[in-house]
């Protein structure tokens, strides 16, 4: 300490107490802004973290969908498959039954898709 002092004063560079008025007054108005400024600046952090957690939520909600679809595309996959296998199929009594499980299948898919997937009632 008593180092800098010595080597301040050789260099004519004022202490503390032997500030002038107007550096002092120019660092209090600067304290003063930089104090004012602080509730925008927070404000502004908080606004950009909402939106990465809204851009956040977005991205799993798409990734959700996305999953969604790859299900849905390999259900009709295998519906595709099914009624290949069933094109050498002669007994007449299959393939009706097999039209009316792919048309119950096809309806609850649609049931679930417009209900978001919630159960009902009629679920049991």
């Amino acid at each position: 300490m008593r180092l800098a002092l010595v080597l301040a004063t050789s260099l004519g560079i004022p202490m503390a107490g032997q500030l002038p008025d107007d550096i002092v007054q120019a660092i209090a108005i600067s304290n003063a802004k930089s104090i004012g400024e602080q509730p925008a600046i927070l404000a502004n952090l908080a606004l950009a973290q909402q939106i990465f957690n809204q851009n956040m939520q977005q991205q799993i909600s798409l990734s959700q969908q996305q999953a969604m679809n790859q299900v849905q595309m390999a259900a009709a996959a295998k519906c595709v498959a099914m009624i290949e296998t069933a094109g050498g199929c002669k007994n007449q009594t299959s393939i009706d039954q097999m039209g009316k499980d792919l048309e119950k299948i096809a309806g609850e898919m649609e049931r679930l898709f417009k209900d978001g997937g919630k159960k009902t009632s009629s679920d049991t």
